[in-house]
């Protein structure tokens, strides 16, 4: 199983915002999300991840499976603030090798901030940080949702 990341450019936006389509509907059974009935489409505007911050596609054998979004809020500070893997794919380490990827290519401070009343959703973050970072991370839960939150820092 080859799992590659791409950049996405600005003229497949519309290929992303198809399978945000998709993410967000995922989504919405832990929270609401705006919805626009006429368009049949959730809100998310992508316009930042072509200019300030970045946008790959995961891919498989070199087909399209998902994507994450990564925000960059200074030189050396980032977020995954969306990730992505289809049905048919999950639970195959796809998401962890992808993110791992990112980690290494992007050296520096990281936090993740994770679906709120998603235990599934935290666990694999858990896992997923805990092995890249050896155990080295913080973990802090806030809000009315108790969200976790994880911190840690890759730049050596």
């Amino acid at each position: 199983m080859n799992i590659t990341l791409t950049k996405v450019n600005k003229n497949e936006k519309n290929l992303l915002n198809n399978l945000m389509q998709l993410y967000l509907h995922d989504l919405s059974l832990y929270f609401p999300i705006d919805f626009d009935s006429k368009t049949c489409q959730y809100k998310y505007n992508l316009e930042s991840y072509f200019h300030n911050n970045y946008a790959y596609f995961i891919k498989m054998n070199s087909e399209l499976i998902g994507f994450i979004l990564i925000d960059k809020f200074t030189e050396d500070k980032y977020e995954i603030s969306e990730i992505f893997i289809l049905n048919n794919y999950k639970n195959q380490n796809i998401g962890k090798q992808a993110v791992n990827k990112i980690f290494d290519m992007y050296k520096g401070k990281w936090q993740i901030k994770v679906v709120p009343s998603s235990p599934k959703a935290e666990s694999f973050w858990k896992k997923t940080i805990s092995d890249y970072t050896d155990n080295n991370y913080k973990l802090i839960h806030t809000g009315k949702y108790n969200r976790a939150e994880f911190y840690f820092n890759n730049k050596k």
